[in-house]
């Protein structure tokens, strides 16, 4: 397993600030976010080469990107278009391809039946035109992805090639079981988020809610291989380059 330096950390840096902190803070690996964090690749001061020479002068290795949600929606106005909403996806899945990878993350809508439809056939619409791409499907409090049943009444029904993202944090969030979660799913899981906490109130890594040692047991013993990614959302730090190095260390300490 790899560890990755998310930009949760330090979500008003831009790309040269949060590639820096990852270098110092000893990862080769990030992850990058469409919207939310100033690093995104769609900054408005920056090209698709720039990010990439950015990436390459700083020896880190983009594993993947989180894209726009498939709601079946128009962000704009709110209107049920599912087709006008995977024209923007795809649009972000190049985006991902151009950056050198083949994998994204997304979430769903809102917590209706439609939504459920929409996510659903908007995932194997989405991998039916980009064959040589995978999608993490991630958890989210109050997302149409929340927790084990619905992915129970999703998974069955999309193209293998997309995958259950674990976010922790998440999960802790809205009062689940992480590790009866991760069981549930362990075989299809194909990216995991790592926080620690519930809330907002700043904790050191490793001191909080997530049962670590639990969690990574069942990830060994299903073989997996694949990357995680250690966030520090809602953590205030001092001294962010230390933050970073003691959550990092933490975790290696654990796989």
């Amino acid at each position: 397993m790899n560890l990755v330096f998310s930009p949760t950390h330090c979500p008003n840096a831009q790309l040269p600030e949060a590639t820096d902190l990852a270098r110092r803070a000893g990862f080769d690996r990030i992850e990058l976010f469409r919207t939310w964090t100033q690093s995104s690749p769609v900054h408005p001061n920056w090209s698709v080469r720039m990010v990439r020479d950015q990436l390459d002068d700083a020896a880190l290795q983009l594993t993947s990107l989180n894209i726009r949600n498939v709601t079946g929606r128009k962000a704009d106005s709110d209107e049920r278009n599912l087709p006008y909403n995977l024209r923007q996806i795809e649009w972000d899945i190049h985006l991902a391809r151009a950056l050198r990878i083949k994998t994204a993350n997304i979430k769903g809508g809102q917590r209706t039946d439609e939504a459920l439809n929409d996510l659903i056939e908007g995932v194997n619409t989405l991998l039916e035109r980009v064959p040589d791409f995978t999608l993490n499907l991630g958890n989210h409090h109050g997302n149409r992805l929340e927790g084990i049943e619905d992915y129970k009444a999703v998974m069955p029904n999309v193209d293998e090639r997309a995958r259950v993202l674990v976010d922790t944090g998440h999960l802790l969030s809205a009062g689940l079981d992480v590790l009866t979660f991760v069981e549930t799913f362990a075989e299809r899981i194909g990216l995991v988020h790592l926080r620690d906490q519930k809330g907002e109130t700043p904790v050191p890594f490793g001191q909080g809610d997530l049962p670590f040692e639990d969690v990574l047991r069942v990830l060994v013993d299903v073989g997996y291989d694949g990357h995680l990614v250690v966030e520090l959302e809602h953590a205030t730090w001092d001294l962010p380059v230390r933050a970073a190095v003691d959550a990092r260390d933490f975790v290696q300490s654990l796989i």
